[in-house]
């Protein structure tokens, strides 16, 4: 998302939206010296692949704030829900449900998977609250949030001697996945494994069964994040902070069979 050079006042938005699917040679290009974005005033900006040096290397030409990914050490202004927090309350979701043992798909241990760092975190603590230990064999990573790579944990989770009965994925798209595994090993959903994802996609409504996520309000992260933009182009905005966004779990058939 973009904003355009027309006044030295921010009184009108216009959008222009570049998808780059986590690829990282794209982001770059997008922040390199002959992207367009150079055309523009600002950056709303959602990496997922490229490293905080090389964001700091590269978007000195463009104010940028940063969405989602936690890629923040005071240069950046960044928008996004507490990752901890929201890890630590979908896990004791499962906990309160009566599962003992709860995987977790999704952990990224190198530098660009700090989300990923920050939602382990997050379900180790509901564990250790609960009172229940840490299986490393059930924390399983994944190099994307991506269908198939959730389908394949899934996989490598059920071969287990004692597989879970329970999985929080680090997002939808990996939960949608974990999902279909558990379905393709003739098993149920929630009966046998419960899954939860995060995120909030409308996928999820339309699942079989329906996926219970932590949805973050992507509305007001739309609000905040322009008006902190603006803020910057117009040379009002404080030093670079972080902006913590709201959000709700919302419990479906794939924790409470419906």
């Amino acid at each position: 998302m973009t904003v355009p050079r027309e006044t030295p006042r921010v009184s009108a938005i216009c959008a222009s939206l570049d998808q780059t699917d986590g690829d990282g040679d794209r982001e770059r290009e997008l922040l390199g010296r002959d992207s367009r974005a150079t055309m523009f005033d600002g950056l709303l900006l959602s990496p997922l692949s490229i490293s905080a040096d090389e964001l700091r290397e590269r978007a000195n030409r463009v104010p940028v704030v940063l969405l989602g990914e936690h890629i923040f050490n005071g240069d950046f202004h960044h928008v996004a829900i507490d990752n901890v927090a929201a890890a630590r309350e979908a896990t004791t979701h499962l906990v309160a449900l009566g599962r003992r043992r709860i995987a977790a798909i999704g952990d990224q241990p190198y530098s660009t998977g700090e989300t990923a760092q920050l939602r382990t975190i997050g379900y180790r603590q509901a564990l250790e609250r609960a009172g229940l230990s840490v299986d490393e064999s059930l924390v399983v990573p994944t190099p994307r949030f991506h269908r198939h790579l959730g389908a394949r944990a899934m996989e490598q989770l059920l071969a287990l001697p004692e597989p879970p009965d329970a999985v929080f994925c680090y997002n939808d798209l990996l939960a949608i996945g974990a999902m279909h595994a558990v379905a393709r090993a003739g098993l149920r959903v929630p009966e046998d494994v419960a899954v939860i994802g995060v995120d909030g996609i409308p996928e999820g409504e339309y699942s079989s069964p329906t996926l219970t996520t932590v949805a973050p309000d992507k509305a007001h992260i739309a609000r905040l994040a322009v008006r902190t933009l603006a803020g910057i182009i117009e040379g009002t905005a404080p030093s670079p902070s972080e902006a913590r966004a709201p959000y709700r779990l919302l419990i479906r058939g794939s924790t409470v069979a419906e």
